[in-house]
């Protein structure tokens, strides 16, 4: 089997990881922590797909790692096709477009660009969710309620997984080694 496919398959199981990670965390930790009003919903997967999506040259293979994990997301938690599957092949082609605005790849430019992938995400859900009238609440308490404490969880998880996910998926997308 060539390295480059080996890498691709590599890609698919990390995200696939990650998206495990997000339901253990979500069902087992943070289902304690759901219980008042507050709403934190854990995106590992996001995570790992914009640390990918930084480092993957292709915008045809994010675009296809967007809708197929879009698909299995909404397959999963939601039960209705078209919430993360519009959204998140979206958003992966908006990280891919403006990565190239810098050099190098930084802690803080990458929390950036994941903290704006992760609230665009979130609020594309929400006004999805109001068109389609599967929610009531109004802006304000979903900001203040879901919005925010999500945010929160999911920066303070970004720098305690940074480097690992950093790392492997530097490793993941990388095919051969480069001259010195």
């Amino acid at each position: 089997m060539p390295i480059k496919t080996q890498k691709i398959i590599g890609q698919v199981v990390f995200v696939m990881l990650a998206f495990y990670l997000d339901g253990l965390m979500k069902w087992s930790f943070l289902n304690n922590m759901n219980k008042s009003s507050f709403t934190i919903v854990p995106q590992l997967m996001l995570m790992a797909l914009v640390l990918l999506t930084m480092r993957i040259d292709n915008r045809r293979t994010i675009l296809i790692y967007g809708i197929v994990f879009g698909l299995i997301y909404d397959s999963y938690y939601f039960g209705i096709i078209g919430l993360y599957t519009i959204l998140l092949p979206l958003i992966l082609v908006g990280v891919d477009h403006y990565k190239f605005l810098f050099i190098k790849n930084t802690v803080g430019y990458e929390l950036s660009i994941y903290f704006l992938a992760l609230t665009a995400m979130q609020s594309g859900i929400y006004l999805l969710e109001r068109l389609f009238r599967l929610t009531t609440s109004n802006f304000g308490d979903f900001i203040t309620y879901v919005l925010g404490p999500t945010l929160l969880w999911n920066v303070v998880v970004f720098f305690i997984l940074y480097v690992p996910l950093a790392n492997l998926s530097d490793w993941l997308v990388k095919y051969r080694r480069e001259s010195k």
